[in-house]
């Protein structure tokens, strides 16, 4: 009796000893996944033109710096994602190894691209590709000389040098991105555009665009000055500041086409502008993005009470709000929400814009709907086709040009917009505002490197048109 009572008390002590020590050594281990590590050292390789703080401004970690070392792969597939988010990389590949239980060494190699690009080129002047291949009208073709300079002084500064003649006379100059503190917080930039053409848009009918073309004398001139102030608080979040003076001027025979073409007298118009732009930037690439989002609000004061002459007196507020959902391996979802609201009576016609110039509804690229105020939801389902395969081009000796690589997927959408005017005698002319339109179809989108994007889209639109549409970027 004595000895059964001794083994039944020993069987659980010895049960909880074993229990005990299998929770020591789960609490360790746990301790060692969630353990801080040094970031010892960040070896960069493979930038021949890129400084070494360019780089490190991108990175999620900095040397000599502690993280957990169960959050280095995320922290080293952001860093990726967002160095290949600027223009200056082919390809990035980090890695890292822990060399001992309290520190870790950080390897980034990156593939350079090419940053000279003369330019020598044909550009067409419509709205989107599809609307000028509607008409195929080779007059309305500009040609340009000029020159970009991509990671001057291996600051990812950005130049840009442009003279076009054909169809436009434009003369455009910019230089972006230059910084004015050691941490990169704090960048400016200049733009300088002066243009001149015998044929432009003067008012819109049916909801298209409808222009005037003269054969001896240009229809518009037009030159205009900026500046940018950006704030770069992280690596996430950029805020811009933009001042900039435009002047108009118009022939007689434009103000004949639409006599609103102005708010205030006569052939021309002067006027200061003011602009701020919030950007929270989590997209997983800036061409073609499959996870994250993008917020982007943009206020907008034209007419700063200098040259009241011209009557143009607005603030224009806009709204952009983009999702986008891994759903498995090969299917994402990608939504798009956008809204414009304008206050102020003074908006001429060039300033009135809403669907069909920087925002568009798929299925009425063919139309141009103008008013103050709209809304727009964009859906996709994006399926992947092929996944990302590098090729070599054996031929070309160049190793910044010789590795492109193409990517596939394939999408169903449905778009949906509303688009408010209050002008009457616009409203008799057009017969797409104030009312719900929508788009929906399918497409082809491939893309290959120096963020080349060639999409093909099949939609139907309310009215029941149906079309082929060829765009060279997101719909989103």
């Amino acid at each position: 009796m004595n000895k059964n009572w001794k083994f039944s008390y020993l069987k659980p002590v010895r049960i909880y000893l074993i229990l005990l020590f299998l929770a020591a050594g789960n609490i360790s281990a746990q301790d060692n996944k969630n353990k801080n590590v040094l970031i010892s050292k960040i070896e960069i390789t493979g930038n021949k033109k890129t400084k070494d703080n360019i780089i490190l401004r991108e990175l999620t970690f900095k040397e000599n710096e502690y993280v957990a070392s169960d959050k280095l792969p995320e922290l080293t597939k952001q860093s990726k994602i967002n160095l290949l988010k600027t223009p200056l990389f082919n390809y990035v590949s980090i890695n890292y190894e822990i060399t001992d239980s309290a520190n870790a060494e950080i390897t980034v190699k990156v593939e350079e691209r090419w940053y000279l690009w003369p330019q020598a080129a044909v550009y067409y002047v419509d709205r989107n590709f599809s609307n000028w291949l509607k008409d195929k009208d080779f007059s309305r073709i500009d040609a340009a000389l000029g020159l970009e300079k991509y990671n001057i002084r291996g600051r990812n500064e950005k130049l840009k040098l442009y003279v076009l003649f054909g169809y436009d006379e434009e003369l455009i100059f910019k230089y972006d991105n230059f910084y004015f503190d050691k941490k990169r917080k704090h960048s400016g930039a200049v733009f300088l555009k002066q243009l001149r053409r015998k044929e432009t848009s003067c008012a819109i009918e049916n909801d298209k665009v409808k222009r005037i073309k003269l054969i001896d004398a240009y229809a518009l001139k037009s030159y205009n000055i900026t500046f940018k102030y950006s704030f770069r608080k992280n690596i996430h979040n950029i805020n811009s500041f933009y001042f900039g003076f435009e002047h108009r001027s118009v022939a007689d025979s434009l103000l004949l086409c639409n006599p609103h073409y102005f708010t205030g007298y006569g052939n021309s118009a002067s006027y200061m502008f003011l602009k701020y732009i919030f950007l929270n930037d989590k997209r997983d690439s800036r061409i073609f993005p499959l996870t994250g989002y993008n917020i982007k609000i943009t206020a907008t004061k034209n007419g700063l009470f200098m040259f009241p002459e011209s009557e143009i007196n607005s603030l224009k507020l806009k709204g952009e709000f983009s999702k986008y959902i891994q759903i498995n391996k090969k299917l994402y979802f990608a939504g798009n929400m956008t809204f414009q609201k304008t206050a102020g009576e003074k908006n001429p016609f060039f300033l009135n814009t809403a669907l069909g110039y920087s925002s568009n509804i798929r299925g009425y690229e063919y139309y141009a709907i103008n008013g103050t105020d709209f809304f727009l939801f964009k859906n996709t389902l994006n399926f992947k086709v092929l996944s990302k395969r590098t090729f070599q081009i054996k031929f070309l000796p160049w190793d910044k040009i010789n590795k492109p690589y193409i990517k596939i997927y394939a999408d169903i959408f449905a778009d949906a917009a509303y688009v408010k005017n209050t002008d009457t005698l616009y409203n008799t002319q057009n017969y797409l505002t104030n009312k719900f339109l929508y788009g929906i179809g399918a497409g082809i989108n491939i893309l290959t490197y120096y963020d080349w994007l060639f999409r093909i889209d099949f939609s139907v639109n309310r009215q029941k048109e149906s079309g082929i549409y060829l765009h060279f970027e997101a719909p989103f």
